[in-house]
């Protein structure tokens, strides 16, 4: 099979022939139709400490191709959606555990397509664990800085589903965006200080942060905004628990896979939303799966709008 494997530290993940995995007891074999990029795959590939050669990615959508003689919860040719941490999604066929909470997988509904249903799980349950990380619900207020990327985008329209009051910052080209995903305070972060401005309008502070963005120095600017009690969650592991602590903000950094979220229900949730119409994926782009370099390239500039999506032929 053809997949974009690294094989030695620097590669860039190019397309190349591939063992085909076989299915053991409890795994299923997938044939993939679509596999989305997140930072995470460029940060494995740059890294060089995974063991080599890998496949890269790990949100796919595809359809059960075989399974092990142990798994029975999916049949051959059912559509299926999940991460594939272990054996990657850049690649015409990857390999899941039937139940695993690190690499969950779930039916597709029919009137969800292979794109969006690619796109959910890392983002998707990473912003649904944040959320409840967080308590948002009715009448708190959010803010996401960061809120146009691949979290952010499902993120602000979980919390406006759930009644909060969302604020976010993100580049001032994408206010029309921010707003379509339920933003009602936009902050441009790239005309003036966006926390003066977040400080001026909310003089009481913020109930909850979610950071999708800060480094370790910046994030500590947002606890001047952040009221007394409030919560903030990093997801790039950002944040001094301890020094926030001081401050009276109950900090966390979030790692999604070690989240009640990171589930086969975390999954159905999505899917349900996606259903319901109360939930849309943002998608950048669609490329080919031959673009997969190109792909990495472009979520590495950081300025990427919503998820990219592979697409396999």
């Amino acid at each position: 099979m053809k997949a974009a494997v690294v094989e030695r530290p620097g590669d860039p993940g190019s397309l190349k022939e591939f063992p085909t995995p076989t299915p053991a007891q409890n795994e299923l074999l997938v044939r993939v139709v679509a596999a989305s990029v997140n930072p995470i795959d460029w940060k494995v590939r740059d890294r060089g400490t995974r063991p080599m050669p890998f496949v890269l990615g790990q949100d796919f959508a595809g359809v059960v191709s075989a399974t092990g003689a142990a798994a029975h919860k999916y049949n051959e040719g059912e559509r299926v959606f999940g991460i594939a941490r272990e054996h990657g999604a850049f690649a015409e066929y990857t390999l899941v555990p039937e139940e695993d909470r690190d690499q969950p997988v779930a039916r597709i509904p029919d009137d969800v397509s292979d794109a969006v249903a690619a796109a959910l799980p890392t983002a998707g349950l990473t912003a649904l664990a944040a959320l409840e990380a967080l308590h948002v619900g009715a009448g708190s207020t959010l803010l996401i800085v960061g809120v146009t990327g691949g979290v952010g985008s499902i993120a602000a329209q979980m919390a406006r589903d759930r009644g909060a009051h969302v604020v976010g910052t993100a580049r001032a080209q994408n206010e029309n965006l921010a707003r379509t995903l339920g933003v009602e305070d936009f902050v441009a972060y790239d005309r003036g200080d966006s926390l003066a401005a977040i400080k001026s309008t909310y003089p009481g502070g913020i109930d909850a942060v979610l950071d999708l963005v800060d480094d370790g120095d910046r994030i500590k600017r947002i606890a001047d905004v952040i009221r007394d009690g409030g919560a903030l969650v990093s997801t790039i592991g950002a944040a001094d628990v301890p020094w926030f602590s001081e401050r009276k903000v109950v900090a966390q950094n979030l790692i999604m896979n070690q989240t009640p979220q990171s589930s086969h229900e975390g999954l159905r949730t999505l899917a349900q939303m996606v259903e319901q119409g109360r939930l849309r994926v943002p998608i950048a782009a669609e490329r080919h799966f031959s673009e997969v370099e190109a792909a990495l390239a472009a979520s590495k500039t950081g300025t990427v709008d919503g998820k990219i999506v592979l697409t396999l032929p």
